[in-house]
């Protein structure tokens, strides 16, 4: 007989499933995308590198990396601070049962902006600051493959 669960416990595991849903959506959606512009793409899976999820070869035979952040519903995107790494890129991916796919794509230096930006705005109001930014911050990158090597 499998041991009894309290109702609490089993709601944040509903809440976790969800995320790594979107999560998962998510790189498989911004690796479908990246395959239709001419990139080669391999997941990260089984690698242990929590650096990123995608390793990336351009057109123009360019290596590099995608750390993706996905969501199912317009939220706060949770992005952590990294150390400078060449070669590091961000899309962030809206990925809604019932709407189309949005992507947002950035430099590891723009995604590092923004984090700071909103540690700025936490300290000037006296909340706790968290590691990300407002799902609207990513606006002006809303598709814009072109930042990614060629």
């Amino acid at each position: 007989m499998p041991p009894s669960r309290s109702r609490a416990s089993a709601v944040p595991r509903k809440k976790q499933r969800k995320g790594r849903n979107a999560q998962w959506a998510a790189q498989f959606a911004v690796a479908s995308e990246l395959c239709k512009l001419g990139y080669e793409v391999a997941f990260t899976l089984g690698h242990n590198t929590p650096l990123a999820d995608l390793m990336v070869i351009s057109p123009r035979r360019q290596h590099f990396l995608i750390d993706v952040k996905g969501l199912s519903a317009k939220n706060v995107w949770i992005v952590k601070k990294k150390r400078k790494r060449f070669g590091l890129y961000y899309i962030l991916a809206l990925v809604p049962r019932d709407k189309q796919n949005e992507f947002f794509v950035l430099t590891q230096h723009q995604a590092n902006g923004l984090i700071a930006r909103n540690h700025r705005r936490a300290s000037r109001r006296t909340r706790p600051a968290w590691d990300g930014f407002l799902f609207s911050a990513a606006a002006p990158y809303r598709e814009k493959w072109c930042t990614l090597p060629r």
